[in-house]
Order: structure tokens, then C-alpha cells, then sequence
């Protein structure tokens, strides 16, 4: 598991996750994933409402597939402090927040409060339409 990223922007920072994901979790983690994406109403107030105490504004999960199977796992968050967010979800007593900490952990073998950290990754390129100052402006390294 990496991490990298750190950007600031309206909502927060962002940041992104990844991690190989073997031909033998593909399929079971697109089924957590697809229990989260058809939740039932109450389940999916759960989600929103773990999300927003946490104060994450974004999140969006990709699988960049292999032609053998499996592939790398990329997920994007947006909050104010996503390091937190990662702590208080992994430790949260909350039922949706343990499903989803538990999910992972089976799934995957690692605990989101002890997701180990790579380097700050380097933003190579954005681009992103808009008319604000600093919208077509190079990456800047902090």
C-alpha cells in the first residue's frame, strides 16, 4: 500500500491511496464495492453520514485491471485532514464504519489506521477547465 499526493484545494486535501490487488481479491472486493454503490436507503445514509463526521468531502475508488487478473487499487479522498480520517475510521465502533474497516482488513490483510506511508507522490500534470487564477498553472513541489 502507498500513499502519495497531498494537494490542497475547496475541500480539503486530497490524497492517494494504492495497492495491488491479486486475481483472488478482485472479484470479492468488487462485491464490497457494488454493496456500497446499491446500498439501501438506510445503508447508504450510514455511509454518508460516516463520511461527513469524518469530514470527507470525496472519495472515489478505481481498479486499474491487469490482463492476467487483479490490478492496482487507486483510491482518491478528499478531506480536511484525510490522516485522521484514515485513523478514526480504522478505530470507529460505528456498524457501517466496522463493515467496511473489517471488509479490508480481510480482505486485503492491513489495517487503515496502519496503512504504511510511501514518500509524498509528485504531481506530474493536472489540467482542469476553468477560468480561476492558478487553474493552468504548473505543479508546484511544497
Amino acid at each position: 500500500m502507498a500513499s502519495g499526493g497531498g494537494s490542497d484545494n475547496g475541500g480539503g486535501r486530497s490524497v492517494l491511496l494504492a495497492w495491488n490487488v491479486s486475481a483472488d481479491q478482485e472479484e470479492p472486493w468488487r462485491r464490497l464495492l457494488q454493496e456500497l454503490s446499491e446500498a439501501r436507503r438506510e445503508e447508504e445514509e450510514e455511509y454518508v453520514v460516516s463520511r461527513k463526521r469524518l469530514g470527507v468531502s470525496a472519495e472515489s475508488v478505481w481498479l486499474v485491471s491487469k490482463p492476467s487478473g487483479g490490478g492496482m487499487a487507486v483510491v482518491y479522498l478528499q478531506a480536511l485532514d484525510p490522516e485522521r480520517v484514515l485513523r478514526e475510521l480504522a478505530a470507529s465502533e460505528a456498524p457501517f464504519d466496522s463493515w467496511y474497516s473489517g471488509g479490508m482488513r480481510k480482505l486485503f490483510g492491513f489495517d487503515l489506521a496502519r496503512i504504511p506511508r510511501a514518500s509524498g507522490g509528485e504531481l506530474l500534470f493536472a489540467w482542469r477547465d476553468g477560468d480561476g487564477p492558478g487553474e493552468r498553472e504548473a505543479p508546484k513541489n511544497p
